[in-house]
């Protein structure tokens, strides 16, 4: 069937070729390879700094000596209005370029010095170390004064960093930091947690400083100010039109990029995306913590002008999430029966890629630390007939699932009408529930009206779902106390689509919070596993590797295992062929 629908790919795209006039490369197969990340710092201290005051405009910097690459144009599917820190999706693609994060996990799940080395004897207690020679794009020092800045100014937006924050329904976020203390220098800042957390510097892959020296004290910024990064790239122009924003090299970064400028291509949805990605219109895609569908990964490498990376994913490219608080699915006998008269087969033969596997019950791929060998789903209709009679429904004449009273057993899907593989997934679901005897009704939203239904953050604590499907980011499995607690908790105040509040989970996850040795979390994570097995809150559809597509013409090329081929290190080691 995969094959079928590559295929009518492939028709696809020759036809919108043929239309445009263009011609389609030759196929052929194309090698796959990747190096271990340099060290993102400076290849020799500075001679002399420039103080606070004497520090040079950007306008005075020299100018950056030509780079071995021109330029790389990358094509994204991010929805980005005002290219502005802040903003999620500029966030997320500015990590690889101007809002360079703390630290990186690589692809072997280590962690690593970015913008700050880091240290801790206890993991309570974190101390990170701005590198030598970092500077904002203006020519002013990066110190660890903006961290905290960085912290106080979420905490006045509503974080729970330093202070705790209670919410217009009386429900209380504990601040994350019991306690700081910054060192004589100003280069050093430890943070000590109100908990030990051995897994902490998963949360600062995606930690990005802001600068105080232009922040502070000011109700509103202006976009230029919004704009100031200390990664290896500048902001240098943003063309909402044309859908095109653009970076240039930081002229105080202490290393060189590899590429002159990066050209980031805004495409409505992914079959132009890849379209011109195979036509060599640009030269790699990259989705935040999403990789190339299994469908077009068959097209793609159909043709020598692309080439296709993988990696283990730490995501979850397809949840089935419940509202575990209201709605039809506080009934866990409900849960149970949708579970188990999935088809998971059929999720990952014709939405996953060729690499896709049956997931797990514990949920969490084998890639994940702490992960445990739990039973892998299966269909099992037997069964979930069972759990729909233990939830009060049995089969009408029409061999439909209906209560005492005869009303059918009905519930709605929410999910992101422009991302392909949540279409697929959902229309799946459909068919094989109402195969089985539940009716759904399709909620297909836009990215803000789905974000109001399913996030805590977005919803103001009202979400709205009585299922929907999620994409979990690598970021987001690891962050909090990992194992993806963040989307199941209620009680977070972004995530928590879930909306679990029982008292077991909540146990288990303090005891992961209060591990202070890899044993003791890792023993406490087999437990959030088990209790996932036993209770289906939420239900990976597949496992899949993440598979990233990028010109043939590049080599020694990073994959970062946060934000893949868009990350600082890649563009400090690739070159052309």
């Amino acid at each position: 069937m995969k094959k079928i629908l590559a295929l009518l790919l492939a028709l696809c795209v020759l036809f919108a070729l043929c239309a445009c006039g263009q011609a389609v490369e030759a196929p052929a197969s194309a090698p796959a390879e990747q190096v271990e990340a340099p060290a993102a710092q400076p290849e020799e201290a500075p001679a002399a700094e420039a103080s606070a005051e004497e520090a040079p405009a950007a306008e005075e910097a020299p100018a950056p000596e030509s780079n071995t690459i021109a330029q790389i144009t990358i094509g994204t599917t991010a929805a980005i209005e005002t290219a502005t820190n802040g903003e999620y999706a500029y966030d997320m693609l500015s990590s690889g370029t101007t809002q360079m994060p703390l630290v990186y996990q690589s692809t072997d799940g280590n962690f690593h010095p970015l913008l700050a080395s880091f240290a801790t004897e206890d993991s309570i207690t974190w101390t990170y170390t701005i590198q030598e020679g970092m500077k904002w794009d203006d020519g002013e020092d990066v110190t660890a004064e903006d961290i905290l800045f960085t912290l106080q100014y979420e905490d006045a937006k509503g974080g729970a960093n330093l202070i705790d924050q209670t919410d217009s329904e009386g429900k209380t976020t504990t601040a994350k930091y019991a306690g700081y203390e910054l060192s004589e220098d100003g280069r050093s800042i430890s943070l000590t947690l109100a908990s030990a957390n051995v897994r902490e510097l998963g949360n600062m892959t995606s930690f990005r400083v802001c600068p105080k020296h232009l922040w502070e004290g000011k109700e509103e910024l202006t976009e230029e100010e919004l704009r100031v990064g200390c990664g290896p790239y500048m902001f240098e122009s943003f063309n909402k039109d044309a859908g095109t924003i653009s970076f240039v090299p930081n002229p105080y970064f202490p290393q060189q990029p590899h590429v002159d400028r990066l050209v980031y291509q805004l495409f409505d949805n992914d079959d132009t995306m890849f379209l011109a990605l195979q036509n060599g219109d640009i030269d790699m895609t990259w989705v935040y913590s999403t990789g190339v569908p299994g469908t077009y990964q068959e097209v793609l490498a159909e043709t020598d002008a692309v080439q296709l990376l993988s990696i283990n994913a730490t995501n979850a490219p397809a949840v089935l999430a419940f509202n575990n608080s209201n709605g039809p699915f506080a009934d866990e006998n409900l849960r149970k029966a949708v579970v188990n008269a999935l088809d998971y087969e059929q999720f990952r033969d014709y939405v996953g890629s060729a690499a896709a596997d049956i997931p797990n019950a514990g949920f969490v791929p084998s890639s994940t630390l702490g992960f445990k060998e739990t039973d892998p789903l299966t269909t099992d209709l037997a069964k979930a007939e069972d759990f729909m009679k233990a939830a009060g429904y049995t089969r009408n004449a029409d061999g439909k699932f209906a209560d005492a009273d005869g009303k059918i057993f009905s519930f709605t899907l929410t999910y992101r009408s422009d991302r392909n593989n949540q279409v697929s997934c959902a229309e799946l679901i459909k068919n094989q529930l109402e195969a089985f005897g539940i009716e759904v009704v399709l909620d297909a939203l836009d990215s803000d009206s789905y974000n109001a239904k399913t996030s805590n953050k977005f919803s103001e604590n009202n979400i709205t779902m009585e299922a929907a499907l999620y994409g979990y980011t690598a970021a987001g499995m690891g962050m909090g106390n990992g194992l993806a607690t963040i989307y199941v908790d209620g009680r977070h105040a972004v995530q928590g689509g879930a909306q679990v509040y029982d008292e077991e989970f909540q146990t288990i996850l303090s005891a992961m919070a209060a591990a202070v040795t890899l044993d003791e979390y890792i023993e406490a994570a087999g437990q959030m596993q088990d209790f996932y097995a036993e209770h289906n809150p939420i239900v990976a559809l597949y496992w899949d590797s993440m598979t990233f597509g990028i010109s043939s013409r590049f080599e020694n090329i990073v994959i970062d295992g946060a934000f893949g081929l868009n990350n600082v290190n890649n563009w400090l080691s690739i070159t052309e062929k």
